[in-house]
């Protein structure tokens, strides 16, 4: 079986060990070296931020939605429902702050690359 990434510790896993991150090789490529990223990886790249922020939303919308039914109910809720829904908004939490890593990995790559190739004028206004 082929599994894309390993586990460095004991720890139960979570969806944010689950989750991809940004290939090390695109990070040392602007970051270390300071040259920008191919077409094919600024796509990539612009993919992953996208995706990430599009699952992002509807995680934040639904936690805004449960918080107003909350808010709003008028008749006695079970401490198991509040037991259950506590534990979903903190999975949904993790779940947000995970989206939001790969989010940010990937855009501060591009940010990177983006000035590496303008600091080698070969973007921006002046090339």
């Amino acid at each position: 079986m082929n599994i894309p990434f390993e586990f460095n510790n004991d720890k139960v896993p979570d969806l944010q060990d689950l989750l991809p991150s940004m290939p090390i090789d695109l990070l040392v490529k602007v970051a270390d070296k300071k040259e920008f990223v191919s077409q094919d990886e600024e796509e990539f790249l612009v993919k992953a931020s996208r995706a990430a922020e599009n699952a992002n939303v509807p995680v934040l919308k639904g936690l805004s939605a449960i918080g107003m039914l909350l808010a709003n109910a008028t008749e006695e809720i079970p401490l198991e429902t509040f037991n259950d829904i506590g534990w979903l908004i903190q999975s949904l939490g993790e779940q947000a702050a995970a989206l939001q890593r790969v989010q940010g990995e990937a855009e501060a790559i591009l940010n990177a690359s983006n000035l590496n190739k303008i600091a080698k004028g070969n973007g921006g206004l002046m090339s």
